[in-house]
């Protein structure tokens, strides 16, 4: 994330790429414009819905339509910009996995419905799983998926770090 100096960010990219490490960017606090280096140094980015818009100059759908919102006008867009697999994140509405590198390359992750209190936290938890189910062999999609219930249930407690919990608990609160 950029959170750091943007050239910090760009060398930990390149360093990361050049060692085969897929790099994930989430492009947050948001910034309209990337860097090359580091667009071309980075695999996945992570993006919510109106930073999408933003960054790649497309229009936003009218009323907040984003099921009918033309998502393979984004990926190509996205492709464009330079990046072949992204996620986008449409808050209480799910998300969406651009993956061209998949047999189903626009793929809508469901919202996980909770009783949310706050929404401190939840993009970090999001991101946080997202990793963790790539660097264990997960689909961008299945590792999106996950992170739907990691995130929903953060927005579950108070606070950031204090709101996340383990597996158990997550499985636990969402056994059907």
């Amino acid at each position: 994330c950029l959170e750091s100096p943007i050239e910090t960010v760009t060398a930990a990219a390149r360093m990361c790429h050049e060692a085969g490490v897929k790099v994930l960017l989430n492009d947050s606090p948001f910034t309209p414009s990337l860097p090359a280096e580091l667009v071309e140094a980075s695999d996945i980015l992570l993006v919510n819905e109106h930073e999408m818009v933003q960054l790649l100059g497309i229009d936003e759908p009218e009323n907040d339509d984003w099921d009918g919102f033309d998502w393979n006008h984004a990926l190509e867009a996205m492709r464009g910009f330079g990046f072949e697999q992204a996620i986008v994140t449409l808050g209480g509405d799910g998300s969406v996995v651009l993956d061209s590198t998949s047999a189903t390359p626009i793929q809508r992750i469901a919202p996980v419905r909770v009783n949310a209190v706050d929404t401190t936290g939840c993009g970090d938890s999001f991101m946080g799983t997202v990793l963790a189910g790539l660097a264990s062999g997960m689909a961008l999609s299945e590792a999106a998926e996950l992170a739907s219930y990691v995130s929903a249930y953060a927005a579950t407690g108070y606070g950031a770090q204090a709101s996340y919990s383990n597996a158990a608990q997550i499985r636990e609160a969402f056994a059907k």
